[in-house]
């Protein structure tokens, strides 16, 4: 089982003096969480890590609709490209849990806000390889 460095607000997690850290499905989410977030091309050492939702929804005049499906796809591609990183992982021999590694992305869903229209509520739902639903959401200004 791998693990990685509890993160709450971008900041590292300690409780009485130890650093905390994620497995399984806790891990999952954050791993979907720091990929969708992380914009494409800001890791020079792996400039093929993140999306380009920040880009695409940050200032863009075009129709809700179109940056919609865009931003939809560019979360695809993201999600595509974790998974086969820890497909990746397994094969060289890591120990990945079921629970922390993408089966299938069942829905990314992607709703301007109601009261702020420059805000976009981002659900992603995926199935782990436990076979366990797994649900992660976040909010992106438009400004």
């Amino acid at each position: 089982m791998s693990f990685d460095l509890k993160l709450s607000k971008g900041d590292l997690v300690i409780k009485n003096g130890l650093l905390q850290t994620v497995v399984d499905s806790e891990k999952l989410i954050q791993d979907i969480l720091k990929i969708s977030l992380t914009t494409a091309g800001s890791n020079p050492l792996h400039p093929w890590y993140g999306s380009f939702i920040s880009r695409t929804i940050i200032g863009n005049p075009n129709y809700t609709s179109v940056l919609v499906q865009i931003a939809k796809s560019q979360l695809s591609t993201a999600l595509q490209n974790l998974k086969d990183l820890q497909d990746i992982q397994v094969k060289s021999f890591q120990r990945v849990s079921a629970d922390e590694q993408i089966s299938a992305i069942s829905d990314i869903s992607i709703v301007q806000n109601q009261i702020n229209p420059t805000l976009f509520d981002i659900r992603i739902d995926v199935i782990s390889k436990g076979f366990k639903p797994i649900t992660t959401a976040f909010r992106i200004s438009s400004i």
